[in-house]
């Protein structure tokens, strides 16, 4: 038999059409590179399976593609009736890695012993005499015009094949894995495995050129004899479209795939977004109802603080100094347990005659107490505290001092409403007093004052 070289395979206007098409999506896919790990993982699972189940159907393997994923993913024989075809898939996707091994290396593609030795692991527990062997006799194909050559004549023909393709370097792609592919075929080299190994050699040559597997699908049986017949006739046309069909297939999943990721990773930023854009919204609501309460109880320090100063003939003043309420950027580190400084919100003064007690009313974190059980939605939260300095020694919180009379030593909103932390004296116990009005927090403290601390 005559070896055309790939140079020599000619195609129409149609087949070159279906050659840019498949070398377009091989641009579109090179240019989303890389896809992340775990996609392309799962790519490359999927197409194991496609390339394993659809080469061994076309020779006659009856394991569906479950079966055939089924059998790859476990090692396992599904069925001790069915051994030969199970053994025959877990050889095929051992064959594969082993030539994807050899998409690097270039004078691997022409090197007989490297040929020989994928095509033992393609039929070793399969048929073992012919494992690795080209065939010393004489085969038929039925039905088919041109019929094997004489086995005599396989090692030129294997080396002029060899020698073609180690010096096929500006030839295009497709046309030359398709010339590979029918090559092996017209040669049929070994007794058994030819159709595997001309698309194995068809995928090596495609990968080597920065593509994918061209995977042949079983259904498209009828057509690739047919092809494959023509081309024994010198027509290429027919085999190569449907090599350049098959690949831009493959190439399609992985840009499906991209695309997915693309397309998920836009509404995930978009729909976080729009997730971080609400809470910030409903965070920003919630600051500034607690503002609008802190400032609301302010204000009635101050109410009470003019009245009985207004009230005294000169004995009594209680002033109160105020200072801008902490930010939102502040409030957040406060609820979140975070320190923050200056946090003063209002000092209260309060003088009679020559003595002098002065209380800082600052923001700090909420810390949990036993009070807190069965008080909904208190949470994390950011809290108004107290501490008391008289005279010139240092200021002491109020939760810090044993036997004060002052009761108030918190205060937080609850479900936007003020809420009052305070000791009962009579129980010793800390209590809250929710929904109070600011104004009865405000007078009841400096009641405490002036008639219990200050009397």
């Amino acid at each position: 038999m005559d070896i055309p070289s790939p140079s020599d395979v000619s195609v129409d206007q149609v087949t070159q059409e279906l050659i840019l098409d498949a070398t377009e999506l091989e641009r579109q896919v090179n240019e989303r590179r890389p896809l992340p790990a775990e996609v392309i993982h799962n790519i490359q699972k999927e197409l194991l399976g496609e390339r394993v189940y659809n080469s061994n159907a076309i020779e006659g393997n009856t394991l569906t593609l479950r079966e055939t994923k089924s059998v790859l993913e476990t090692g396992g024989i599904i069925d001790v009736g069915r051994k030969r075809e199970a053994t025959e898939a877990i050889n095929l996707g051992k064959a594969i890695a082993e030539v994807q091994e050899l998409v690097g290396d270039r004078e691997s593609w022409c090197d007989v012993a490297r040929f020989t030795a994928v095509h033992r692991t393609l039929l070793t527990d399969v048929k073992d005499d012919a494992a690795g062997a080209t065939r010393s006799e004489r085969v038929m194909i039925t039905g088919a015009k041109h019929q094997p050559p004489n086995p005599m004549k396989l090692d030129a023909l294997l080396e002029q094949f060899f020698g073609e393709l180690r010096d096929a370097t500006n030839i295009e792609p497709i046309r030359l894995a398709t010339w590979v592919h029918w090559t092996i075929a017209r040669i049929h080299p070994f007794l058994d495995g030819n159709g595997r190994m001309a698309r194995l050699w068809q995928d090596l040559i495609l990968f080597g050129h920065q593509f994918t597997a061209a995977v042949i699908r079983q259904q498209d049986r009828n057509e690739y004899y047919l092809a494959l017949s023509s081309a024994d006739d010198g027509e290429f046309d027919p085999l190569t479209q449907l090599v350049a069909r098959s690949l831009s297939k493959t190439l399609q999943i992985y840009i499906n795939a991209q695309r997915e990721v693309d397309e998920l990773k836009d509404w995930a930023t978009d729909i976080v977004g729009e997730s971080n854009a609400r809470l910030d919204q409903q965070r920003k609501l919630e600051y500034l109802r607690w503002v609008r309460q802190m400032e609301q109880l302010r204000d009635a320090f101050e109410r009470c603080a003019t009245q009985v100063t207004s009230a005294s003939d000169g004995t009594i003043e209680v002033q109160v100094r105020s200072f801008d309420i902490v930010d939102q950027s502040t409030w957040e580190t406060l609820r979140a347990g975070g320190r923050a400084g200056k946090t003063w919100f209002f000092w209260m003064n309060f003088r009679r005659g020559e003595e002098r007690i002065q209380y800082c009313f600052f923001f700090g974190h909420h810390f949990f107490s036993p009070a807190d059980s069965g008080i909904s939605n208190i949470g994390p939260n950011a809290c108004l505290l107290i501490s008391e300095q008289i005279g010139d020694e240092a200021a002491v919180r109020l939760t810090e001092l044993g036997d004060c009379p002052v009761t108030l030593r918190e205060v937080v909103t609850v479900n936007h409403k003020i809420a009052r932390k305070r000791l009962d004296i009579a129980e010793d116990l800390l209590v809250y007093d929710l929904d109070i009005d600011p104004l009865s927090v405000a007078r009841e403290f400096v009641q405490e004052v002036l008639l219990n601390r200050m009397a």
